[in-house]
């Protein structure tokens, strides 16, 4: 019989895969912006939930944690949208 943790590990499996499709494909995007951060926030809501455990954990802790895993995909989709600007704030010539 398959548990809960098992169930969880196979759609993050799953889901890891469906990355790796999009990432094979060659078409660096906006679609393929969007997946990756899709994904982040699918796949770290899953591992905050039920392998660390915070669902019933403080909600100050959990509220961090959920920051987190939303900054990281906004911070994906703003260096694929402004990405030479970025590149010429930090290059030293």
């Amino acid at each position: 019989m398959i548990g809960n943790s098992e169930k969880i590990w196979l759609i993050l499996i799953g889901l890891t895969l469906v990355g790796i499709f999009f990432a094979e494909t060659g078409q660096a995007g906006w679609l393929l912006t969007m997946t990756v951060a899709t994904l982040i926030i699918l796949k770290g809501s899953l591992v905050i939930d039920y392998y660390m455990d915070m669902r019933s954990a403080n909600q100050r802790i959990r509220n961090v944690l959920r920051f987190f895993i939303i900054i990281i995909p906004v911070m994906v989709i703003m260096v694929h949208g402004l990405g030479d600007e970025i590149r010429q704030l930090t290059s030293v010539f």
